[in-house]
């Protein structure tokens, strides 16, 4: 294992971004990206808002085609994916390519960008066979040895990500699409691998097993030739800690398989079109659950995409004492040099009581580093014009409203975020400890709620720590998976000077979450100034999946709270008689003053009363764009801030 301890002034981003994809220039909306014959396979509602036996798909093709690249620009959009290739086989597929390549001429005349849809989870078999009489060579199947199934739908298999044949096929389809179809990209969807138990599968894992040293420390064994697949039961692996050798190995694997697959088209689309987008559909990001189940380790896969495409049921909104959010997945995202965009909203419309709320995801997104995203104005619709105006005219209004107001707070928006604080994210480690997770997710929680300005410190054993500058405390809450070289990493750091809250049993367990004869972490850090050490580690009830449902800390955080501030910190400004649903974003702009975005997650209850406390000499402005009064005012010498519903930006010089 590399013991390296590597102090560094920036990190650099893992990836490069896209320059023009960014939450003031890029509005993101949705495409057909649904063929045909996948409606009336389907023959009911599905995503894309459109009934698959409806009378008038064909129509309402033909027009979104032809027109709908007009109203995108009318609204300001000029970002989608739209439908290309469905995974039914190319022979049957390219028969819409016509209108397909008719479509991306129509975007790219309104000054729209289009992204092919690629399919990267299914195979239609009773489609693909004539043209393909293989097919079941390029499938995944089960423990059982029956064919795996998208969605338990008998006619959507899943391929095996170690078909080669498969590989290969799609890196035809982007060529394809990046060449005869002038797309500017390519968006893979339902970027996710169950497991599969071929040959092909197994002989790969002993290939993979083979380069393990020392395996009878690891495994108890010497052999490992001869090693069966682990047997997955949803029961026996969903959100627990994962101790077994071989299962450790096998999930870790097929994330590194999934990594790779995915780097190989990423490298294929770039040779073959440099500056196109390459986008994924991985859904949620930061739940550990599909690392296991779904062949994700997000850390990783972020590699492979200038852009995450993420579905999720997280719509900005509070509910039972429960605040959704996606900002968790926004902010670790820019730690990674990523920037997401995040589908959260009903596939038809917005239910009603989140129709008042239309705008609280574009604001969530332009805060946290997000794409502002839209998939529901131009949703498909019988009527004339195959747009609801009613729909149209309420919200074009708010775009438009909210677009000028991006565009002139450009530099508030994009200006560096303040992370004075990082939790400490070791990478593997949160994949095998349910516990490490639970610790980050409840530091997260404490930290969103009472407005701390966050980020992430990954630690991989390649890059065990790298401190961003600016960071002012590195946290490690209950992560009782640590490697030896990360413990060596944090105590060196703190021996430095390095400010640290240390909380539960961290360190208690290795990196391969085997339990230590006793802890070598906590006892090393007596006696420091610059740490505070907590026997207890914080806790939230929380299940991270396709909705994050997370509880409020008991305490709502105090102790963390008082962790930090015992190691000196103090947030970059101060606020009093804000409700915890109301979360911030602090940017440092050129000129050194603070541009502080608040957003309240409860936007049917006004925020009133609140106030900012400013430093002796120091001055601040308020503007509540989305308002009735969107007028910049002057704060107080008392510091009483306006009433706000949505939003709030406060900037202090």
């Amino acid at each position: 294992m590399n013991k390296r301890v590597v102090f560094m002034a920036v990190a650099m981003p893992l990836v490069s971004v896209v320059a023009e994809v960014n939450p003031v220039d890029t509005r993101w909306t949705f495409g057909a990206h649904e063929p045909y014959p996948m409606y009336r396979r389907v023959g009911r509602i599905c995503t894309g808002a459109i009934e698959g036996n409806a009378l008038w798909l064909k129509d309402w093709l033909d027009w979104w085609d032809s027109s709908s690249p007009a109203k995108m620009k009318e609204i300001g959009f000029n970002y989608l994916h739209s439908r290309f290739y469905k995974g039914m086989g190319w022979e049957v597929e390219k028969k819409d390519f016509p209108n397909v390549k008719r479509f991306v001429r129509n975007c790219h005349a309104n000054g729209v960008k289009a992204l092919a849809y690629v399919q990267f989870g299914t195979l239609y078999p009773e489609i693909m066979r004539k043209e393909i009489p293989q097919i079941d060579t390029w499938a995944g199947y089960d423990k059982d040895g029956v064919v795996n199934r998208y969605g338990n739908q008998y006619f959507r298999w899943m391929p095996c990500l170690n078909s080669v044949e498969w590989q290969e096929y799609i890196k035809r389809m982007c060529t394809i699409a990046l060449t005869e179809g002038g797309f500017d990209g390519i968006m893979f969807d339902n970027v996710f691998d169950i497991p599969c138990y071929c040959k092909r599968c197994e002989r790969e894992f002993r290939k993979y097993l083979a380069k393990i040293p020392d395996p009878a420390a690891r495994f108890g064994i010497d052999d490992l030739s001869h090693i069966l697949l682990p047997r997955y039961s949803r029961s026996a692996f969903h959100h627990m800690e994962t101790k077994d050798p071989v299962i450790q190995a096998w999930a870790l694997w097929r994330c590194e398989t999934m990594t790779a697959v995915l780097m190989e088209f990423r490298r294929h689309i770039k040779a073959v079109k440099p500056d196109a987008v390459v986008t994924g559909n991985p859904s949620p990001y930061r739940s550990r659950s599909r690392f296991i189940e779904l062949a994700q380790n997000m850390a990783e896969l972020a590699k492979a995409f200038d852009v995450i495409i993420m579905q999720n049921d997280n719509f900005p909104e509070v509910k039972e004492g429960r605040i959704f959010n996606r900002v968790r997945d926004l902010k670790f995202a820019q730690d990674l040099g990523q920037r997401i965009v995040a589908l959260c909203d009903n596939i038809e419309n917005l239910y009603s009581d989140r129709e008042a709320k239309f705008l609280m995801p574009m604001i969530e997104d332009a805060v946290f580093g997000g794409i502002p995203t839209d998939r529901t104005t131009i949703f498909p619709s019988p009527e004339e014009g195959f747009i609801n105006m009613e729909v149209w005219n309420r919200r074009k209004p708010q775009h438009e409203r909210f677009n000028a107001f991006a565009k002139s707070h450009r530099e508030a928006l994009l200006a560096p975020t303040v992370h004075s604080v990082r939790i400490f994210y070791p990478e593997r480690e949160v994949l095998l400890s349910e516990k490490t997770h639970q610790g980050i997710t409840a530091a997260e929680e404490i930290f969103l709620r009472n407005r701390v300005p966050y980020g992430y410190l990954v630690s991989t054993p390649e890059n065990v720590m790298t401190v961003p500058d600016g960071t002012e405390v590195v946290v490690v809450p209950g992560l009782t998976s640590l490697t030896d070289a990360q413990i060596s990493a944090l105590v060196a750091y703190a021996k430095k000077g390095g400010k640290l809250v240390v909380t539960g049993d961290s360190g208690r367990y290795d990196g391969w979450n085997a339990q230590r004869r006793k802890n070598p972490f906590l006892p090393q850090l007596g006696g420091l100034p610059n740490v505070a050490v907590r026997e207890k580690a914080d806790s939230v009830k929380a299940v991270l999946g396709w909705r994050y449902t997370i509880d409020a800390p008991a305490d709502g955080g105090r102790a963390l709270m008082a962790d930090l501030a015992k190691t000196g910190w103090k947030p970059p400004v101060e606020f009093a008689g804000l409700p915890p649903h109301v979360f911030a974003e602090y940017k440092r702009l050129a000129d050194g003053s603070l541009a502080v975005h608040l957003v309240n997650m409860m936007p049917e209850e006004s925020v009133s009363c609140a106030k900012v406390i400013l430093p002796a000499g120091m001055k601040a402005v308020a503007e509540a764009p989305f308002g009735k009064d969107v007028s910049v005012r002057n704060v107080p010498d008392d510091g009483t801030l306006p009433a706000f519903t949505e939003y709030l930006l406060v900037t202090v010089k």
